[in-house]
């Protein structure tokens, strides 16, 4: 058993960022003629700073109205266009480290692994990236022509996030892999129990502070029906080539789900779209998405011209699947059987809470949604660090925190408030300086 300051759980976007700043790549002000001419108050409260911006005093800032997380956005982004790195108003020097230890289940970048391997994101590139590492830069430095204000592909991206251990030295201190099965309080503060996905073999760690950033989608949902564990049900779509049968059932009814029965419908395939949804909000989505991403056009396009091989199935559930490949549903009251060779579920996921045991109190949640079908259960906590409120010394990482919004510029949102309460709380930076 290994003891470490900090462990931060899951690997994703949230974790990823928290990683990187803990292992010393702090945050300095030094303003921009954007940001100075949107944002003239913070600007004026920034500019006496010398020393790294982990060391303001958040509660104060919370009380002037401004949220940690917005203010390290504005930062990053004082407009959502990317004229040039020089608009960015901060920069990152080495500081002081704090020993820690990230476990992910999976390679770094989180869900965005098992992304759908053509997948356009739903933002443009710089909205995606790290403050510490603008994709610009990172792009100059690969040689790559990537146009940073456009929709990136998930290829791309992940490459981007697979690189940032290694660029800033983070390495050792990242354990992929490793899927932590139990979280415990304990003596030294949290006792952590892991299995090694490869090994089969079980870890187990200690640790002052815990960052849990295990993502919106870590515990997949099951459709709960008979069936489900057959060889032609599948909860991941990633190309249309890996269903090479022609007959496809597409269970879901967001963006994820969008794009599958798109691309498998523009690969020939015959669609069967299942989702319990009514057609009046499936198309609130695709009509508020039509214009700005282009696989919502195409979507638009298919079902408003009634191709005949794409069915859309609103107000379905799926009741039993059979081993011939039979799927029966009920739609409306009635049922009725499709005939399908393969089944994928994208159906979505939660945040699991079920790995914390032993407690004095339960963390206490709140559900969060959007109108583009994101939903996740976020932990309450303290509006100035992200601490929970029920549960000294854990920290909810990007959209596990509680007022945090579900857009992408916001899912690391909560980096710079959590590494530098840790950093104050050991004494490695003056608080408030």
């Amino acid at each position: 058993m290994s003891h470490h300051t900090a462990i931060i759980v899951g690997g994703g976007p949230a974790g990823l960022a928290l990683a990187v700043v803990l292992g010393g790549w702090h945050p300095y002000y030094r303003g921009s003629e954007v940001f100075s001419a949107r944002y003239p108050q913070l600007a004026e409260y920034l500019a006496p700073r010398q020393d790294t911006l982990l060391g303001l005093d958040f509660q104060e800032l919370v009380r002037t109205g401004v949220a940690p997380a917005d203010l390290f956005r504005l930062l990053h982004h004082p407009r959502q266009k990317f004229e040039e790195l020089a608009q960015v108003a901060m920069e990152f020097r080495q500081g002081e480290t704090l020993d820690y230890l990230l476990l992910s289940q999976e390679q770094v970048g989180g869900l965005w692994n098992k992304a759908p391997r053509n997948l356009l994101t739903l933002s443009p590139g710089q909205w995606m990236e790290f403050a510490f590492y603008p994709l610009a830069q990172y792009a100059e430095e690969q040689d790559l022509a990537l146009d940073v204000n456009e929709l990136i592909c998930k290829t791309d991206l992940i490459e981007y996030y697979h690189w940032v251990p290694s660029r800033f030295g983070q390495e050792e201190h990242i354990h992929t892999g490793e899927k932590v099965t139990r979280i415990e309080p304990h003596e030294r503060g949290f006792l952590l129990t892991s299995l090694e996905l490869e090994t089969r073999c079980t870890r187990q760690y200690t640790c002052k502070y815990l960052i849990y950033a295990a993502g919106q989608r870590c515990q997949l949902r099951r459709l709960g029906v008979e069936g489900e564990e057959l060889p032609l049900v599948t909860s991941r779509y990633d190309r249309p080539e890996d269903f090479p049968g022609h007959r496809v059932m597409v269970v879901g009814g967001g963006r994820s789900a969008d794009w599958a029965a798109t691309e498998l419908h523009d690969a020939g395939r015959q669609v069967s779209y299942v989702m319990r949804q009514s057609r009046e909000l499936h198309w609130q989505l695709i009509g508020d998405s039509r214009h700005g991403l282009p696989y919502y056009a195409r979507i638009a396009s298919i079902l408003e011209h009634g191709s005949p091989r794409m069915e859309a199935l609103y107000r379905t559930r799926v009741k039993r699947i059979g081993r011939d490949g039979r799927v029966w549903l009920s739609t409306g009251g009635e049922e009725r059987v499709v005939q399908v060779d393969h089944l994928i579920k994208e159906i979505g996921g939660i945040a699991d809470y079920s790995l914390f045991t032993g407690f004095p109190a339960a963390l206490q949640l709140e559900e969060k949604y959007d109108n583009y079908r994101f939903q996740v259960h976020q932990v309450r906590t303290h509006p100035h660090n992200y601490e929970s409120i029920d549960i000294p010394n854990l920290y909810a990482g990007g959209y596990l925190a509680a007022g945090i919004g579900l857009v992408v510029i916001a899912m690391h949102g909560t980096t710079y408030a959590i590494a530098g309460d840790l950093l104050q709380k050991e004494g490695r930076i003056t608080p408030g300086s």
